[in-house]
């Protein structure tokens, strides 16, 4: 065995007493006074570590060495206990979380609970971290099955030391995201695997099972690829307290190891399908194990979702992976019944210890290895090293370096659509292989190329804290992606504008298969059944309501009703629409003239609903029941907006990202990020990434606009900023968006201020024709397109708006489906690109005073 493992295993003959010295400081969190009025009420409430520290210096870092629930089954379903950078309520306050939403940023898990499970104690050496000064809030989740008359102060304490331990404790979860259990089926599975989300190999020492009524094991095993070999490190009943049972002996699994999960039930008696869900009625399939590693090495919390290397390796599980453990009556007992005593009045895992210590050698499988203390790559405890530049003028926004990693980086295509889901990570969409040029589609909007050939590599990735992939999906689904959505509940919603569909699916795709298909596979149309390349989706916290931009040909917004039945079917429901066509030449743009309706941005708590008019260069906003609010068209946005995303943080903002300029100016506008106050409309301030911005086509925030991720067609690549302390990278000055220091624009510029000295006349020249050049250009697409395709009728659509506008937009072609876009295809944004197609295709952006 290691030497460097030795001082942690010292002592450890307590096999089986209590090792939470009664003098040990503790952290009570207690509900305060939660009542809830229905079945299966996920309530929360938040603690500040800072007030809670009995440490002399309260921003000391603390070392949760043991858990000791406060609690009984008949009242709280499951516990769960977060780390979080900022709750959604301030501390005193009871608020419903639903299921897992209850933080601002990030949140990780430390701790899980039910059915009566006893305290837990953490080996000697070994702890759960808290640094304050990073993240000093801790919520409490309770899930209660049924109401209570009562006020209910169900609790946990935690046990600290402020001295430093040798290694951390992290969780890694394992978990289903959507599975179907037929009625009366003795054994369905639910299978989960995935690589070790890991640069460095962790030690696992304890699981914990968590499924409902159905599920009588939950085994997890290692596979080793080389050996062909499956190891077994869990083996759990969910029907037995739901504690962190220690294993039979120290795993530790390294990085290219395949985790693999098996949840099994049995349906035998029940009349109806049941769905993996957050009620009490559903069922789960979740395996948490607990591991340690030396400080700084590894992410607290890690996840590992569905089949991420496929059904082959569920496949090759072996034959008894469904055979449930040894029957414990008293146990299944203690799970309902507080009073059932059985004998074991704590977890501690001095035993597994003593065993390795007395077994391991310096390299045993299974065993320690001296491999722990390897070097990794990255860190979620720990913020990153040092940044030596300045944030963006106007914000305090700047990018994170080196995220994501090499790894993600290279599986990445084209990327147009990116979410944040409710556990902080980045979502991410791309086109894999392909990408839009002017073969994609034909001239009647249906794609040109095969049919039979969709993306081969997976498109949809979660990417978390520190750029580390630990879910992806999407092979062989999807033809040319859009935008990406995630929803309260972590639905996630997909735009395909060569299927012309949109899409939902459970949390990290579930089962691959669809909870709502809309819109005629390949087929486009302006009616209600169909969409010409819809772009993006924005849902309701309640997830009851969602709405649509229809998008490249049809130049509307759709909202939705949407009804999910016990049986797990949604109905949905078109409630209404509004939008039509503005061509480039609109000489007045009514406020429901869209020029391609590009990204979609909810604000509930203002009861609004904004749109990015991509073509047009502006936000127009309106009501959920879309009657027109206003439109935000500073001038620093130029001439295209591809994107917008809402966050409700200091007093409501709208991040919004322009695309490249049509212009010969050597002084255009470039791609910029900007964020507008919701509660004035104007320009709060701005950021940008090293070297600027190319050919951005998405855009997110996180709830309290903390961090936003920006994603970019040409190069492929995704950037996160946080509004953290300057990053290492010098960021370039925004030439397009003069700004003061107060973040506002200023005027009154000197010509030498604009204008380098060193400029060249030629330089000048150029941007002075460059106008009438332009309209030239104009012109003469304007008479090649009449000649080509002839002037067609714009059909009648459903609008809210009484504005009317003579538009000159036919003489580049309409036809039935509604305004044909000159400039449709996603090349637009790139302007490196020079094939005469292309150029062809170009829309001229009216020019905006």
């Amino acid at each position: 065995m290691s030497s460097l493992l030795l001082p942690m295993l010292v002592g450890l003959s307590l096999a089986g007493e209590p090792t939470m010295p009664s003098t040990s400081p503790s952290l009570d969190l207690v509900m305060p006074g939660a009542k809830p009025n229905m079945d299966d009420s996920y309530l929360c409430s938040s603690f500040d570590v800072t007030k809670l520290s009995q440490a002399t210096d309260p921003q000391s870092e603390l070392h949760v060495t043991g858990f000791v629930p406060k609690a009984d089954a008949h009242k709280a379903h499951h516990m769960l206990l977060y780390s979080c950078d900022e709750p959604n309520e301030k501390p005193g306050a009871v608020y419903d979380c639903l299921h897992h939403s209850m933080c601002r940023g990030g949140q990780s898990i430390m701790f899980a609970w039910a059915k009566n499970a006893p305290p837990t104690t953490l080996p000697p050496g070994v702890s759960f971290n808290i640094n304050p000064a990073q993240r000093k809030y801790l919520v409490l989740q309770i899930h209660y099955a049924h109401p209570l008359q009562e006020e209910d102060n169900t609790g946990l304490s935690l046990t600290y030391q402020v001295d430093p331990t040798t290694y951390t404790a992290g969780i890694l979860l394992m978990v289903k995201g959507g599975l179907t259990i037929p009625p009366n089926t003795p054994v369905v599975h639910g299978d989960v695997n995935c690589r070790l989300p890991s640069d460095t190999p962790l030690n696992m020492f304890a699981f914990r099972t968590h499924a409902h009524s159905l599920s009588p094991v939950i085994t997890g095993y290692v596979y080793n690829e080389e050996g062909h070999k499956y190891r077994e490190i869990a083996r759990g009943s969910p029907q037995w307290p739901q504690a962190f049972y220690p294993m039979k002996k120290v795993q530790t699994v390294s990085p290219g190891e395949i985790l693999t999960a098996r949840c099994t039930y049995n349906s035998t008696g029940v009349n109806h399908v049941t769905n993996i869900g957050s009620t009490a009625g559903d069922e789960m399939c979740n395996l948490y194990i607990m591991f340690f590693t030396k400080p700084g090495k590894v992410a607290d919390y890690l996840m590992c979702a569905n089949e991420q290397e496929g059904p082959a390796i569920s496949r090759g599980l072996p034959s008894d992976s469904d055979k449930p453990p040894a029957a414990m009556p008293e146990l299944e007992a203690h799970a309902m019944n507080s009073s059932v005593k059985t004998g074991s009045q704590e977890i501690n895992y001095a035993d597994l210890f003593k065993e390795e210590q007395q077994q391991s050698t310096t390299k045993k499988k299974g065993g320690l290895e001296e491999a722990t203390i390897r070097t990794a790559y990255f860190n979620l405890t720990m913020p990153a090293g040092p940044r030596d530049s300045k944030a963006l003028p106007g914000s305090d926004l700047s990018v994170v370096p080196n995220w994501p990693n090499k790894e993600t980086e290279d599986r990445l295509g084209q990327l147009s659509g990116v979410a944040i889901d409710i556990y902080g990570n980045a979502i991410i969409f791309h086109r894999g292989d392909r990408t839009w040029n002017g073969m994609t589609f034909k001239g009647d909007d249906t794609y040109g190329l095969e049919k039979d050939k969709p993306i081969p590599q997976d498109t949809v990735l979660t990417v978390n804290a520190t750029g580390h992939t630990v879910n992806s999906w999407g092979k062989n689904m999807f033809f040319l992606p859009h935008m990406i959505t995630v929803d309260k509940k972590n639905n996630i919603w997909l735009t395909d504008v060569a299927l012309h569909q949109v899409f939902k699916f459970p949390p990290y795709g579930g089962d691959h298969v669809p909870l709502i298909v809309l819109g005629e596979r390949f087929v486009p149309g302006s009616d209600d059944k169909h969409y010409c390349k819809p772009t993006a989706v924005a849902v309701s916290e309640d997830t009851n309501s969602f709405y649509v931009s229809d998008g490249y040909c049809n130049s509307r917004i759709i909202k939705y009703g949407v009804t999910v039945q016990p049986t797990g079917e949604h109905d949905v429901k078109k409630l209404f629409e509004w939008g039509k066509g503005s061509g480039p030449f609109t000489v007045k743009k009514g406020p429901n003239s869209f020029n391609i309706p590009h990204g979609l941005a909810l604000a509930e708590d203002r009861s609004e609903i904004c749109v990015a008019d991509r073509e047009n260069g502006r936000v127009q906003c309106f009501s959920l029941d879309g009657d027109f609010t206003r439109s935000i068209q500073p001038q620093e946005f130029g001439s295209r907006i591809f994107s917008v995303a809402y966050t409700s943080a200091n007093g409501g903002q709208l991040h919004a990202v322009s695309g490249p300029e049509f212009s010969l100016n050597p002084w255009g506008k470039k791609p910029t990020g900007y964020i507008v106050s919701m509660e004035s409309g104007e320009l709060s301030g701005s950021w940008n990434v090293p070297g600027g911005l190319q050919n951005p086509h998405d855009v997110a925030v996180s709830a309290d606009g903390s961090i936003v991720y920006v994603v970019e067609l040409n190069p492929f690549k995704v950037w996160k900023l946080t509004n953290g302390a300057p990053q290492s990278a010098p960021l370039p000055p925004l030439p397009d968006t003069v700004l003061s220091t107060h973040g506002q624009p200023a005027h009154n510029l000197a010509i030498e201020q604009l204008v380098p000295a060193n400029m060249n006349s030629s330089v000048v020249l150029a941007a002075a024709i460059s106008v009438p050049l332009t309209l030239l250009v104009a012109l003469c697409l304007a008479w090649r397109r009449c000649r080509k395709k002839g002037k067609g009728t714009m059909p009648g659509t459903t609008s809210k708006s009484k504005y009317k506008d003579w538009n000159v937009g036919d003489i580049l072609g309409r036809n039935k489906d509604g305004f044909k876009q000159v400039n449709t295809d996603e090349r637009d944004g790139m302007l490196d690109d020079d094939s005469e197609s292309e150029v062809e295709e170009f829309s001229i952006p009216a020019n905006h005073a």
